[in-house]
C-alpha cells in the first residue's frame, strides 16, 4: 500500500531530522574537491551505502497525485504537464541552507551524469516551507544554489502546499520565523505519471553520502527513460558540502607557475603573477557540471581579449586532487574546444593558497600576484564583464 510504505519510510527519521536540523543550521552549500577514488567500474551495479543514506522504497506505480503550483518564473505548472518525462521531485525548503542545498547538489549531478538523456528528465522542487512561499523567494533560492534553469521550483499558498504535503505524506514543522524542518522526500515518477520510488535525502554532508544518493537516483531513473537507452552509471565522485568562504583578499603575493595543457592539447606551462599581465584564473574540475556550464563564458572572455587586450586572458586551474588523469583533462579541453591554457594543480597547493572551498571559483589576479576580485559559483557573461570593469578600471 502506498500510504503504508510512505509512512514507514518517513516516520523513522522525523525525530532525527528535528535534532539534525538545528545541528547543521549554519552550513551552506558548495562543491569542494577532495582526494578522489575512481576505481569503480562504469556499470557499478552495487555500491556500499553509508548508514546515513536511505535506500528508499518502491511505490508500486501508483498514480502520483496531481497538483498545480507556480514556478520560480511566475508560470503556472501542473504535475500532469510533465507527462512524457521522468520526474525527479524533491520537497525543498525555499529558505533552507542545510538539507535542501544538498538536494540541489545531488540533482545537478544526476542531470550532468545523464548527459544527452537529461532532456528526458524533469527536475522538480516543491516548496516545503509554509512561511517563505513567495515566488521571489524560490527564484532567489534557485539562483543562489545554481538551480535557476535546472529545475521547476514550485510554490503556492501555505494552504495549497499543505494539501500537497498531505497527499505525498510529507511533514513540516516551523521552528521559528522561516526556520523549519521537514521530511526531505525525493520521488521518482515515471513518464506515465506513476510513482516508482521514494527516498529521504540525507542530512550528511559526507562525500560518501552525496555520491551514494546520486548513484541511487540514477539507478531508478535510467530504467524509466524512453526507449530504454543504455546509460552507464559513472563511478561515484568525491562531492562534499562545505561552508562557503569569501576567499582571501589583501596584498599577499599568490603568484604561481604550473605545468599546463595548452590549447590544442600540447604540454606546456603557465605563470600567473610574477610580472605577467592581469589574468582571470578559474578553478574547476572536469567532473563538475557547473564548471562545464560556465566554460562558454570563459571562452568568450578569452576571445574578447583578442580584440580588447586591456581585458585579462583566462587561465583554467584543474584541481588535480579530484582528477589525476592528464589524458582526461586533455580530452575535456579538446571536447569543449577551450582556447585558454589549463594549469595542473597536482597537489592542490595553488587552490589552498587561494582559499578555494567550492568550484567553480573565479579570481582576477594582478601582475604582482594579488587578488583583485574573487567569486565562487557560476557567473553570467554580463556579471563577469561588470566585475572586470569594476576591478580593472583601465578595461573600458
Amino acid at each position: 500500500m502506498r500510504k503504508t510504505t510512505l509512512w514507514a519510510v518517513a516516520a523513522g527519521i522525523i525525530t532525527l531530522l528535528l535534532v539534525l536540523s538545528l545541528g547543521v543550521f549554519k552550513l551552506v552549500s558548495s562543491f569542494h574537491v577532495t582526494a578522489a577514488g575512481r576505481s569503480q567500474p562504469q556499470s557499478s551495479p552495487a555500491m556500499a551505502q553509508p548508514a546515513s543514506v536511505d535506500p528508499g522504497a518502491p511505490l508500486d506505480n501508483h498514480p502520483a497525485p496531481n497538483f498545480t503550483l507556480t514556478n520560480q518564473f511566475g508560470q503556472t505548472v501542473s504535475l500532469s504537464d510533465l507527462r512524457g518525462k521522468v520526474v525527479v521531485m524533491g520537497f525543498v525548503n525555499g529558505a533552507g541552507n542545510t538539507v535542501s542545498p544538498l538536494m540541489a547538489v545531488i540533482m545537478r549531478n544526476v542531470r550532468y551524469d545523464l548527459g544527452s538523456h537529461s532532456s528526458a528528465v524533469q527536475f522538480v522542487a516543491v516548496n516545503a516551507n509554509p512561511v517563505a512561499t513567495a515566488v521571489p523567494s524560490v527564484y532567489h533560492w534557485s539562483q543562489t544554489y545554481h538551480m535557476l534553469h535546472v529545475w521547476q521550483f514550485l510554490t503556492g499558498s501555505s494552504s495549497t502546499l499543505q494539501t500537497i504535503w498531505h497527499h505525498y505524506f510529507m511533514q513540516t514543522n516551523v521552528i521559528r520565523g522561516s526556520l523549519i524542518n521537514h521530511t526531505p522526500g525525493v520521488f521518482v515518477i515515471s513518464p506515465q505519471g506513476r510513482e516508482s520510488w521514494v527516498y529521504l535525502n540525507s542530512a550528511s554532508p559526507s562525500d560518501a553520502a552525496i555520491g551514494a544518493q546520486v548513484h541511487n537516483i540514477l539507478e531508478h531513473v535510467i530504467p524509466l527513460l524512453p526507449h530504454h537507452p543504455s546509460v552507464g552509471i559513472p563511478p561515484a565522485r568525491q562531492l562534499a558540502f562545505y561552508p562557503a568562504t569569501l576567499g582571501p583578499t589583501g596584498g599577499v603575493n599568490r603568484s604561481f607557475h604550473l605545468s599546463a595543457i595548452m590549447p590544442g592539447g600540447a604540454s606546456g606551462s603557465v605563470t600567473v603573477g610574477s610580472g605577467t599581465p592581469v589574468r582571470l584564473i578559474d578553478f574547476f574540475a572536469t567532473w563538475c557540471p557547473d564548471c562545464q556550464e560556465e566554460m562558454p563564458t570563459l571562452a568568450r572572455l578569452q576571445e574578447w581579449h583578442g580584440s580588447h587586450p586591456a581585458f585579462p586572458q583566462v587561465v583554467g586551474v584543474d584541481l588535480r586532487m579530484s582528477q589525476s588523469s592528464t589524458s582526461q583533462v586533455v580530452a575535456y579541453a579538446n571536447k569543449l574546444h577551450l582556447s585558454f591554457p589549463i594549469a595542473l594543480d597536482d597537489h592542490g597547493n595553488v587552490a589552498d593558497s587561494y582559499g578555494v572551498s567550492g568550484i567553480p571559483t573565479q579570481v582576477l589576479v594582478s601582475s604582482a600576484g594579488n587578488i583583485l576580485w574573487y567569486h565562487e559559483g557560476l557567473i553570467s557573461w554580463t556579471d563577469l564583464m561588470q566585475q572586470i570593469r569594476t576591478h580593472l578600471p583601465r578595461a573600458g
